[in-house]
């Protein structure tokens, strides 16, 4: 018999479907990222060799090269640079030069005129960018400064900041800046008339604070930087309140003359002459930056859309016939799976002024460098790599180089077409396998588990009758099916065994103990002082316990070979019960609280061992007088329930420990006092429900409702 371990199978087959796929991806993620890779080094010779044409070019950075003047006519805004972030205060200390370089506002830029002929309202104002912040200070010369009455709802009603923004998207917003006092201001969104906030939450992503002056006040603002990135547009105007008490909005003065909200300013720092340089190198696909040494956009020349993708992307493209009929079939599969190469996505506007990646900064301390990062929209990865341009040993700037991973996402793409269909053909060849092999594994698994547990009765009894299956198998299966087999077969004979042992008992003891009686009765005849005797009478009561149990031991084994024998017959149960009932009573004057019994009126008609019947009713009734508490009756009923004669003994005494239920039926259980007058091993109870099962009822025990006694039930099917 040639023996192959299922462990072996198993593990054959598990390997088989695991290894092909796990290694072929791994394998496609080696590839990418050996593209990948590939393709920032050559990015990186790209930046290199740009970075190589601008070294040594100083005049390139310079103001002078910044491009075309801002124009303000529209509002474009001009940022400065700020050597390091400022605080919110309102002091003109940490603004340096910058604020003495402020542009001028005033009559020319008016958006609302005031009723008289002249106005008194001008300002001073500077952008400043410093990390992800833009900083404006207004110095503004206003006769009368009238401060936010916190009454009204309206905001209105005081000098205020107000600025215009627009989004990427053309979403228009506005926001009030108002002071109450001195300090720290407050930012509310606007409605279009400028009169009452959206919601009555304050904005506390753009701060504000307020200052008063000699010849009026300044304003510290700070706006995310993310706030105008893009497409986004943003105008700043100072609105104007000269009477405390009508508080009316008098003057407002901005920092362009252009009512036309769409017409909003953008900030620029252009470089053309780097431009120029850079048209020469551009790539497509690619786009190329150059920053100065403070990470303000110099130059931006290129574009990121790969329009030759869709054309190119199965160019070279070897795959087998069945492969192809596969990608074919499994196309719907691909494109719930794959992410196929964007063509069009959406990345940093051209009008970008900054790049504040973590990678600009090494690079900017003259180390090159690679970085990947998503599109704006999240849609591609994006490789880039810079390289810092040094004029002697200064670094006066960078390059940096992007292109989309689009390429290196084809070729994943189409490789892993390739795996999917090959892993699908083999993954149908073997799972077939598996599930036929699994299939018959179970069922042999599920023959001998039910085998096994008809093998043995509800009752603990073991049944014979038929074999296990699988017994001649050359497996573990045919091992355990063995093993079960031969371990049932010596229970078996040992059940034997212990069936056969009270009749063995009872034959082998009845001739010692008829020996043992005879000879303490001869004795009490020759010596009548000796049968008189507390010893003479211990014997004798020793000699009758004996014999009771071994009464006991054989009842059970008789009772089960006369059930099987018994001819059954039909009988008025009522009746049986109600005569059984009045003997009992006869019987045991001793009990004198008596019964409590409830018989109905009409017949209950059952087919069986009327003498058996009243065998399993003599041993519950003992039962329950056994364990009742003196001065309680013992209670009797039968009713009836559907085709089932319910019959129930309830006594008032000792409760069932937690478990007993079930136990209490099996043999040699017994819950009474050990050193009780009479003997008991516990079969009472077993006969009970040998008898019950006989006439196929069922038997049961529980604790009352009350919690202070115990109910036995036997259900009994009518005739």
């Amino acid at each position: 018999m040639i023996r192959v371990s299922i462990r072996y199978k198993l593990l054959l087959v598990i390997l088989t479907l695991l290894l092909i796929p796990w290694m072929g991806y791994q394998y496609v993620r080696e590839m990418k990222s050996f593209a990948l890779q590939g393709q920032e080094e050559a990015l990186l010779l790209t930046a290199g060799a740009i970075a190589t044409v601008l070294h040594d070019r100083p005049e390139l950075f310079s103001p002078e090269k910044s491009g075309p003047a801002v124009d303000r006519e529209i509002g474009d805004l001009q940022v400065m640079r700020l050597d390091h972030p400022l605080t919110m205060d309102g002091k003109l200390d940490d603004w340096g030069k910058l604020a003495e370089n402020a542009g001028h506002y005033s009559i020319p830029k008016l958006l609302k005129k005031p009723e008289r002929d002249e106005s008194d309202l001008s300002f001073n104002h500077v952008l400043g960018s410093w990390g992800r912040y833009l900083y404006a200070l207004f110095i503004v010369q206003d006769d009368r400064v009238i401060y936010r009455d916190t009454s009204y709802r309206r905001l209105d009603n005081s000098d205020h900041l107000r600025i215009y923004l627009r989004d990427e998207n053309d979403k228009m917003t506005r926001y009030a800046v108002v002071a109450a006092k001195p300090g720290r201001m407050d930012v509310y969104a606007m409605d279009e008339d400028w009169r009452y906030p959206l919601t009555g939450d304050p904005i506390y992503s753009i701060v504000g604070y307020f200052r008063p002056l000699k010849n009026g006040y300044a304003i510290e603002l700070r706006i995310p930087r993310d706030m105008v990135s893009g497409d986004a547009r943003l105008a700043i105007a100072i609105a104007d309140v000269d009477d405390p008490k009508e508080r009316k909005v008098e003057t407002v003065l901005g920092i362009s003359a252009a009512k036309n909200t769409t017409k909003l300013g953008k900030v620029l720092i252009p470089s053309p002459e780097i431009d120029r340089i850079l048209h020469g190198l551009d790539k497509p696909g690619t786009r190329i930056w150059v920053i100065d040494q403070n990470k303000y956009v110099r130059a931006l020349v290129g574009d990121l859309s790969t329009t030759q993708y869709k054309a190119n992307k199965l160019r070279g493209s070897n795959m087998k016939t069945l492969q192809l009929w596969m990608n074919k079939l499994l196309k719907p599969v691909f494109r719930l799976i794959l992410n196929p190469p964007v063509a069009e996505f959406k990345d940093l506007p051209d009008d970008t002024r900054e790049r504040n990646e973590a990678v600009i900064y090494q690079v900017l301390e003259g180390k090159p460098a690679t970085d990947r990062r998503p599109s704006i929209d999240k849609k591609v990865e994006l490789l880039m790599a810079a390289h810092p341009i040094f004029n002697n040993d200064k670094i006066m700037g960078a390059v940096i180089v992007e292109r989309s991973s689009n390429n290196v996402v084809a070729l994943q793409n189409q490789l892993l077409q390739n795996l999917i269909a090959v892993t699908v053909i083999v993954f149908a060849l073997v799972g077939a396998a598996l599930m036929t092999f699994a299939w018959r594994l179970t069922r042999r698994i599920r023959r001998l588990s039910m085998a096994s547990g008809h093998a043995i009765n509800p009752e603990g009894r073991l049944r014979l009758e038929h074999g296990l299956p699988d017994t001649k198998a050359g497996d573990e299966i045919g091992d355990l099916s063995r093993s079960i087999s031969d371990m049932l077969t010596r229970l078996a004979h040992y059940t034997r065994y212990l069936e056969r042992m009270p009749d063995t008992l009872a034959h082998e003891l009845n001739n010692p103990l008829n020996v043992v009686n005879s000879s303490l009765e001869n004795l009490g005849t020759l010596h009548p002082d000796i049968g008189k005797s507390k010893y003479m009478s211990r014997a004798r009561n020793g000699v009758n316990r004996l014999g009771s149990l071994l009464a006991s031991l054989t009842e059970a084994g008789n009772l089960e070979e006369a059930l099987e024998s018994e001819h059954h017959e039909k009988f008025n149960l009522n009746k049986m019960l109600a005569m059984f009932i009045e003997g009992y009573k006869e019987s045991h004057p001793e009990f004198k609280q008596g019964f409590i019994t409830q018989l109905p009126e009409y017949q209950v008609i059952l087919e069986g061992s009327p003498d058996h019947i009243a065998q399993m009713m003599d041993k519950l009734l003992d039962n329950a007088m056994d364990f009742c508490v003196p001065g309680q009756p013992v209670s009797f009923s039968l009713s009836v329930w559907h085709h089932l004669a319910i019959i129930k003994i309830m006594n008032i005494g000792k409760t069932l420990p937690e478990g007993m239920e079930e136990r209490l039926f099996d043999p040699m259980i017994s819950l009474r006092q050990t050193g009780a007058s009479r003997s008991h091993l516990g079969m009472g109870l077993h006969i009970v429900r040998l008898i019950a099962n006989a006439h196929g009822g069922t038997v049961a025990a529980r604790n009352n409702e009350a919690g202070n006694g115990v109910v036995f039930e036997i259900r009994l099917p009518f005739a």
